[in-house]
């Protein structure tokens, strides 16, 4: 909860100065670019976490990394600050604060889509339009693909779930047949 919210406020400052600057989209991509450089080199997140690293070495470290990844300066500026914070374990909470405040800014939604197979382009933007009448804002997909749902799709929308897969139709048609 602690971090729920300490990620919200570093994430509402950053939208604040980024809006100015016009560049909300570039800083979300900059800091999931970022984000899963962490994830991915480990040695590097633990060493960036490690509270018995000094703190020169640790920015002399970041520095390093962000001035090979050539970010934008806020960006630059940001990560170091959550760095000398000692907050860039809660990165991954900024950058989900921080996109669902870009979002409400720009009036626009997230829709989590799982399909059992890849949908083609012209599948994807035929939803897109029907779950932008459906909620009435700009919609844009995270696509996703899980066979285990066999066929149909299950679209989410913040807390909305559209389950129109067949695995759940054939549970609710196995608890009818059960009752009678």
């Amino acid at each position: 909860m602690i971090a729920g919210s300490l990620a919200k406020r570093y994430a509402k400052a950053l939208v604040d100065v980024a809006a100015a600057s016009d560049d909300l989209e570039a800083i979300r991509q900059e800091l999931a670019e970022f984000a899963g450089l962490l994830r991915v080199h480990r040695e590097l997140r633990l060493f960036l976490a490690n509270p018995s690293v000094l703190r020169r070495d640790k920015t002399r470290a970041l520095d390093e990394v962000l001035a090979s990844l050539r970010l934008r300066p806020l960006t630059t500026s940001f990560l170091r600050i959550l760095l000398e914070a000692g907050r860039l374990p809660v990165l991954d909470n900024v950058l989900r604060a921080y996109q669902a405040l870009v979002d409400e800014r720009l009036g626009r939604v997230k829709a989590v889509v799982t399909a059992a197979v890849p949908l083609e382009a012209d599948a994807q933007e035929r939803l897109r339009l029907r779950l932008e009448q459906v909620v009435g804002k700009r919609v844009y997909l995270e696509v996703q693909q899980d066979p285990g749902i066999l066929g149909g799709l299950i679209a989410q929308i913040g807390s909305l779930v559209y389950d129109g897969s067949l695995r759940t139709q054939l549970a609710r048609l196995r608890e009818q047949l059960v009752r009678g």
